[in-house]
């Protein structure tokens, strides 16, 4: 009797599993045709990466996208700044419509990646960078490894060296248990019909999207592999060149601590919130022309939430830059 029972509980999970995964690919293969890429791929070597640019001049502003978005959430950002300077936005190995990456990745990586794009797609430096949440940590990896090719920066709420000095251990061994079990959720559907960001509560036009674009085995490895290469990332960050102490730096902070992290991540959430603006002071004070502004009514989305106050931090960098020239 017992056995039978084992059998059959068996026989359900596998049923369960194998629905899930065939859901989970007639998903995938459905959305593709729905959600072209907006912009191109440019060949970065092995693999390609996903590009977006519209208006003309220079500076040229880059946008790096936070740690679960693809190119879109920088659009009303784009949008504003392309009446005055040439705007580009790229999504990071596997994620958006870029090309998936290696097993284990690190910050170095990421900017080794940027670093070729721009050369690849002929983008002339140097270049004022806005990244947003996890995309602070190779922005400044990349400004730190090539300071010429750096205009400026303005930090929209973004992550730093200074709070991994803080925060390292916790954020590397959080990010490991949680991080690589996504994967397998994803290839059987869970990850998709548990819906942890509250995706389809969403009324807006651009939430379909974001589902296809995140629930995807894919983009899944890809946190898995940022996790694995928490160790790494921390140790480049810890020895590599100090940002050039001149750069014209604006670092955006919250006012309110929400969406700091992906729900059921309470605990972290608050010890995170207690290192933030501290950390970000410290970030900004690594630049001689660094400023720190807490956004009134911000929550740490801002870039796609108050995209305005993001346009009026740039351009105030543009018309320096312009005005060296």
């Amino acid at each position: 009797m017992i056995m039978r029972m084992a059998t059959g509980f068996a026989a359900g999970l596998l049923v369960i599993g194998i629905s899930g995964a065939l859901y989970q690919e007639w998903c995938v293969q459905s959305e593709r045709s729905l959600f072209p890429a907006p912009g191109h791929l440019v060949s970065i070597g092995t693999r390609r990466l996903h590009l977006i640019c519209q208006g003309e001049g220079s500076p040229t502003v880059i946008f790096e996208t936070g740690g679960f978005a693809s190119v879109m959430s920088s659009t009303a950002g784009r949008e504003i700044l392309s009446a005055h300077t040439r705007v580009c936005s790229y999504d990071r190995m596997g994620m958006g419509w870029s090309d998936p990456g290696p097993p284990v990745i690190s910050v170095g990586l990421l900017a080794e990646d940027l670093r070729r794009l721009t050369e690849s797609a002929g983008l002339q430096p140097p270049f004022i960078l806005v990244p947003s949440s996890f995309g602070g940590l190779p922005t400044e990896m990349f400004a730190r490894l090539y300071p010429d090719r750096v205009a400026g920066l303005v930090y929209v709420d973004a992550a730093n060296s200074a709070i991994l000095e803080k925060l390292g251990d916790e954020i590397r061994s959080m990010s490991l248990r949680a991080a690589c079990i996504l994967p397998m959720a994803a290839r059987l559907g869970i990850v998709r019909a548990a819906d942890p960001f509250g995706l389809r509560k969403q009324s807006a036009s651009w939430a379909p999207q974001s589902i296809a674009l995140l629930y995807r085995v894919q983009t899944m490895n890809t946190l898995c592999g940022l996790a694995r290469g928490a160790a790494a990332s921390i140790q480049e960050l810890t020895t590599a060149p100090p940002l050039r102490e001149g750069v014209p730096l604006i670092v955006l902070a919250h006012e309110r601590p929400d969406e700091l992290l992906p729900p059921g991540f309470s605990g972290p959430a608050r010890r995170l919130e207690a290192a933030w603006l501290p950390s970000q002071q410290r970030f900004a004070q690594r630049s001689r022309r660094g400023s720190v502004r807490v956004v009134p009514g911000s929550d740490h989305m801002i870039g796609s939430k108050q995209p305005e106050v993001v346009a009026a931090a740039v351009m105030e960098i543009i018309k320096q830059v312009r005005g060296r020239q």
